[in-house]
């Protein structure tokens, strides 16, 4: 029940409980007092009632304005937290961006600093190759000179995804297919190695919106460093389906070797960094390869991570199985 309602309520008795006066004080005077005193007790009841009628009406209608002053007062108070919310969530977001900003330019002089580091590393050793002039110098100079190039095409590449200059086409893929076709590839690229490449998958049927070329370009560079560092053993990837907290309904794609592991500190350097690994001469490390891959899978709005497993190397995939972009990342694009 409303202020309006009861209002009526009060006024309604106000008049009923006057008149029951009147005609009371009508009655119980009727044969003591003249006719004329009668009349004007029952003029001052009327302008009583009519007093009582208009003060009711006052309050009901002084009532009405507060009512619309305080919701007024109220949907300002509203308003104005609204836009305190909106202005602490827009803050917060650009401090978010800021970091991831800075966080990608600092990995990037990172990258410069160590193919700085890198190339003038090769080129000592290339040197001193020339003056001990071993049996296999040539070999290992072609191994150094084609990890060199490989970094270089590496770094090229990272720059034009910091630059936005390639930028992913959704399309829906069959996944399974996909992948199959990719296996076939790295089997033949592990043969030489006696690397075997097995997919472990329970999903009959795999749909996921992405860029072909870019999830072959991706996931090859997280398997090409796998086969390299490690030779008569067999590479695992395993695939499943499941509700990420943040990313909803996505795709994680595990892959794990056994045998060779990183130290601690190429590990903390593995993502950000340009890492080098040289055995017998040959350079067989990651090089800037996971650096780019986890790049490519932040644009592509998923994450990558690379660690030592209990008998060698697993790196885990996770991207979401459709295309669209939260707020966050659009406004990513733009930089």
């Amino acid at each position: 029940m409303n202020y309006r309602t009861r209002l009526k309520q009060w006024l309604i008795a106000t008049l009923v409980v006057w008149l029951m006066t009147g005609m009371l004080i009508g009655f119980m005077t009727y044969n003591l007092v003249s006719l004329t005193y009668l009349l004007l007790m029952m003029a001052a009841l009327a302008i009583s009632v009519l007093v009582s009628v208009a003060t009711l009406n006052h309050t009901q209608n002084e009532v009405s304005r507060i009512n619309k002053a305080h919701s007024r007062t109220k949907r300002a108070v509203q308003e104005q937290q609204l836009k305190i919310d909106r202005f602490e969530y827009e803050a917060k977001k650009a401090g978010e961006l800021r970091r991831i900003v800075l966080n990608s330019t600092q990995e990037k002089d990172h990258s410069l600093r160590s193919m700085a580091d890198a190339l003038h590393n090769a080129m000592d050793e290339i040197m001193g190759l020339l003056q001990e002039q071993p049996d296999n110098a040539l070999e290992q100079m072609q191994s150094r000179t084609a990890s060199m190039k490989r970094y270089a095409g590496d770094l090229q590449y990272l720059a034009r995804l910091e630059l936005k200059s390639e930028l992913p086409e959704y399309v829906e893929l069959d996944f399974l297919s996909e992948i199959s076709r990719l296996i076939d590839d790295w089997s033949g690229i592990g043969k030489p190695r006696k690397v075997k490449v097995k997919l472990d998958n329970h999903e009959e049927q795999l749909v996921l919106h992405s860029d072909a070329h870019w999830l072959e370009n991706l996931l090859s560079r997280i398997v090409h460093p796998f086969i390299r560092l490690n030779e008569k053993t067999q590479l695992v990837i395993h695939l499943i389906c499941y509700l990420d907290a943040e990313l909803g309904d996505a795709l994680r794609i595990e892959f794990s070797i056994d045998g060779w592991q990183f130290a601690d500190e190429q590990l903390k350097r593995l993502l950000t960094e340009y890492v080098s690994v040289v055995q017998d001469g040959q350079e067989i490390g990651p090089g800037l390869s996971f650096v780019v891959a986890r790049r490519m899978a932040q644009m592509l709005n998923g994450y990558l991570d690379v660690a030592n497993s209990g008998t060698g190397l697993q790196a885990l995939v996770v991207l979401p199985r459709n295309s669209l972009f939260d707020d966050e990342a659009e406004e990513l694009g733009a930089y």
